[in-house]
């Protein structure tokens, strides 16, 4: 229904959007004529495409993609439907492009706000962490933070030795400075739990975060070894 309702909204915006706000009495009527096969045309391509089908909180390029190629084919199908079916010449071409980018940026819009939602909610109450690692397992961790806020975990930020990760951003999360950086950025943040989120991490590494830590009470956490995952 959420979907069907956002076809018909994209396509009255198209024409609203055509005649800068004062859409014309026979154009209002084309519209009228025209939306049934619209609705029909993109239901069944959206079917095809499994749109109506994904679990919104995973959202990815891969779902971008297919809105695209269904809002794509659908509006061809629809444009040959119109003009060569229906006869209706008079429909306005700029329609066509118009209701296909509002329509894309309607679909793309809801899925994004659905999987935003969580992470916008308030943070006072969840538990400060720092991650060091700034790699795909620190990645993957820190994106299970902020989609889930039942974990009641904030991240405050990452610790990554790698120069190509300094003052860049992941997730909204901050890369603060490198391994040396740790007692400093412990005094700055002042985290409630520091997760190393390296996979099967050396015990060097290990040895000397617990080290530098030992002046701070905070609770020490590392993922588990690749093979006990």
């Amino acid at each position: 229904l959420l979907h069907f309702g956002l076809i018909a909204i994209a396509n009255y915006a198209a024409f609203w959007l055509r005649f800068d706000g004062d859409i014309p009495p026979p154009e209002i009527t084309l519209y009228l004529q025209a939306l049934p096969s619209l609705l029909i045309i993109r239901g069944l391509t959206f079917y095809r495409f499994h749109l109506f089908q994904g679990l919104w909180r995973y959202t990815s390029l891969w779902d971008l993609r297919n809105i695209l190629i269904g809002v794509g084919i659908s509006s061809a199908l629809f444009y040959v439907v119109v003009h060569w079916i229906m006869g209706e010449l008079a429909y306005p071409r700029s329609v066509f492009l118009i209701d296909s980018l509002v329509l894309v940026c309607l679909m793309g819009g809801v899925r994004l706000a659905h999987r935003m939602s969580p992470a916008l909610l308030p943070s006072s109450a969840r538990r400060r962490v720092l991650v060091i690692g700034a790699g795909d397992a620190g990645e993957m961790i820190v994106r299970e933070m902020r989609r889930h806020p039942e974990y009641g975990c904030e991240p405050v930020g990452f610790v990554e030795d790698d120069p190509g990760f300094r003052g860049q951003c992941i997730h909204g999360v901050p890369v603060l400075g490198g391994m040396r950086d740790l007692v400093r950025i412990m005094l700055a943040e002042h985290p409630h739990e520091v997760l190393i989120a390296v996979m099967s991490p050396e015990p060097a590494i290990i040895r000397g975060v617990v080290k530098l830590l030992e002046p701070f009470k905070v609770h020490l956490t590392r993922l588990p070894l690749v093979t006990d995952l």
